[in-house]
């Protein structure tokens, strides 16, 4: 407010200020996760959520997943936040689209068997919002997740 205070007595356009708009709920958003990038014994993608709704939200932070299998009972996921890029507040306008990077083994971890899958095949991924501001569930189309479901993940970004 002292900005715009300040740029009034000096003349210049006041900016328009508009209330933040509040948290993402996950009936405004729509998943898929895409841009696979298979290396040696690792996969990387993004996960992405799209805003379907007719008004502007907002997403903070990291949020959780969950590995599904195809029954719908829950794999077991390790889910470890990294800090790139770390959590900054992303507005999502109507149609707007924002990222999370996910990266994972596909090598067996210790304990785990060599031949044939190193876990359970997931079939999605259950995808709570930051801030709890619900659950959507996105397809995961890639098999067994490594090192017992241990998936790292980035904060959301603007794509």
């Amino acid at each position: 407010m002292a900005v715009a205070v300040a740029l009034a007595a000096l003349g210049s356009p006041v900016p328009e200020i508009s209330p933040l708009e509040g948290p993402c709920a996950a009936s405004a958003l729509i998943g898929s996760i895409g841009g696979l990038d298979p290396g040696a014994g690792q996969r990387q993608a993004t996960l992405r959520v799209r805003n379907v709704s007719s008004g502007a939200c907002t997403l903070d932070g990291f949020g959780t997943l969950h590995l599904v299998a195809a029954d719908g009972s829950r794999n077991p996921t390790v889910d470890v936040h990294v800090g790139d890029p770390g959590p900054t507040l992303v507005r999502l306008a109507p149609g707007a689209t924002a990222g999370k990077r996910l990266r994972w083994s596909v090598m067996p971890g210790p304990g785990e068997p060599v031949d044939g899958p190193c876990g359970p095949p997931s079939a999605a991924l259950r995808v709570t919002l930051p801030g709890g501001a619900g659950q959507e569930v996105v397809p995961f189309a890639f098999g067994s997740v490594c090192s017992g479901g241990r998936i790292e993940t980035s904060a959301y970004f603007p794509v």
